[in-house]
């Protein structure tokens, strides 16, 4: 409920700001996601090594301008996980594809350069992983390949965003971005009871936070400025 009480809080800003507006910007963006999963040493896979993945995301934004200050809401389809290799396979992975919704807040430095900061809400759209066969804490067998994991994962995720970015010619923009996770996002974080069929996902028992790093470039489709 605080979540919650947070995004009303910060989207009735935005829509209060609007009559302030200098300009509003409405725009596509898309780019390279560097992704991995933050996961907590106890509940770890033993004899496990975990390595970031390589994703995507792609979306949209609108930009509300108040002079050295602006408020950049987005909607973007975010791909992210990591890899990870046992004792026995490697190239093995998780992937969580996300619906992300920023709301970043941009200072302008100089010109277009600007820092930005704010949070992220984001819902799990679907997700994919090797599990693997655990019995008394070691391997048991070969993994079970491309399952479902959403009976693993919590549905919702927040996480806080900073990054930096400036305009370029020809309506084109670019941004680098980090998003840390704040919330555990592994249903059985510390849980003593056996999986189903002994059969555990990469982060098994960790606390489990998702991380990314983000290189975008976007596009401005459409601006308004406001009458004098």
């Amino acid at each position: 409920m605080k979540l919650i009480r947070v995004l009303f809080v910060i989207c009735a800003l935005g829509v209060s700001s609007f009559s302030f507006a200098q300009l509003v910007e409405i725009g596509a963006k898309g780019g390279l996601n560097l992704s991995n999963l933050n996961l907590s040493p106890d509940g770890k896979l033993v004899g496990t090594n975990y390595h970031g993945a390589i994703g995507y995301h792609l979306g949209g934004y609108a930009l509300i301008k108040l002079k050295k200050i602006s408020l950049q809401p987005e909607l973007l389809y975010s791909t992210q996980g990591q890899y990870f290799t046992t004792v026995s396979y490697s190239n093995l992975k998780t992937t969580l594809n996300y619906i992300n919704i920023p709301i970043m807040i941009k200072y302008y430095l100089t010109g277009s350069l600007h820092i930005q900061a704010g949070p992220q809400f984001s819902i799990l759209a679907s997700s994919k992983g090797d599990l693997n066969q655990i019995q008394g804490g070691n391997f048991a067998g070969p993994p079970v390949f491309n399952q479902n994991l959403s009976s693993y994962l919590k549905r919702t995720d927040f996480a806080l965003a900073f990054g930096a970015g400036i305009n370029l010619p020809v309506n084109l923009n670019l941004s680098i971005r980090y998003n840390i996770g704040i919330t555990d996002i592994n249903k059985n974080t510390g849980s003593q009871v056996p999986f189903p069929g002994d059969l555990q996902p990469s982060f098994s028992t960790a606390y489990t936070r998702n991380q990314v790093l983000q290189i975008s470039i976007g596009y401005k489709l459409r601006e308004f400025k406001k009458k004098k």
